[in-house]
């Protein structure tokens, strides 16, 4: 069962108030999740829940019925630790083919090694999953000027 959304999606600011004020270093982080969740956990596993091509709606980018890949995945150690999703058009994977089937490749090996990927904004939202609420962030990326989010929920609260 994946985690499900419980608020809209939220601009995200370092002076915001957020729910949980702890988190704010995971939100804000620019560098690579899983680099980062390796440092903690030592050993981090990908697990891919889901790869598909759809069509989805994401407001944050004006997307509306648009066609693409969506991938859906865990972040684990001993247990799961990030649900992570990404949505990238077909006008995102003519210009990155590789975007059309990541599979079990970190995302972050891709945004973090290239300089012409360029983080727009940030978004928050409370997600719940079983009968606990959990932080996600929406990221919104730029490529060549064409836009893609990836959501991360933190399935743990510092």
């Amino acid at each position: 069962m994946t985690p499900k959304i419980k608020t809209n999606w939220q601009l995200y600011s370092p002076n915001l108030e957020i729910k949980f004020p702890k988190m704010k270093t995971w939100v804000e982080e620019n560098e690579s999740l899983m680099h980062r969740l390796e440092k903690r956990y030592a050993e981090i596993s990908l697990e891919l829940i889901e790869e598909k091509i759809c069509i989805h709606t994401d407001q944050e980018i004006n997307h509306n019925n648009v066609e693409g890949n969506l991938r859906k995945i865990y972040l684990k150690s001993h247990e799961n630790i990030v649900f992570a999703e990404s949505f990238f058009s077909n006008q995102v994977i003519k210009k990155i083919p590789k975007f059309g089937r990541l599979k079990y490749e970190p995302l972050g090996k891709f945004l973090f090694s290239n300089s012409n990927f360029q983080k727009k904004e940030t978004y928050i939202a409370i997600y719940e999953q079983g009968y606990e609420d959990f932080l996600g962030r929406k990221c919104v990326y730029a490529y060549e000027g064409v836009l893609f989010s990836v959501i991360e929920v933190f399935l743990f609260n510092e």
